[in-house]
């Protein structure tokens, strides 16, 4: 199986803080349903720096979190993101991760 990397682009704006309540206990229950396909539980980004051959600055990164799944392929991998509670709300990434060394 091929590990995929589900990257949050955005933070889903929710109408009031009981359809946040809703939207998050929904997520938990999609999460918790992926099984052992979850390879990297979801993580939340609180802050980024960005460091390059210019140093390091405060510019903005449109990154809100990430996971990373297995799946057989990219359609697959398409289908979980597809099926996160998150997608209804916000865009998401999905990314086939390369498998380095070993």
């Amino acid at each position: 199986m091929a590990q995929f990397l589900l990257t949050y682009l955005e933070q889903p704006q929710m109408k009031s803080p009981e359809d946040g309540q809703a939207h998050m206990g929904k997520w938990m229950g999609w999460l918790a349903s992926l099984g052992e396909a979850v390879v990297y539980p979801a993580s939340p980004v609180k802050s980024s720096k960005v460091v390059g051959p210019n140093g390091v600055s405060d510019e903005p990164v449109a990154i809100t979190g990430f996971l990373i799944v297995e799946a057989d392929d990219m359609e697959a991998a398409v289908k979980i993101a597809q099926a996160d509670p998150f997608s209804d709300h916000a865009k998401m990434a999905v990314s086939e991760l390369m498998v380095m060394g070993g």
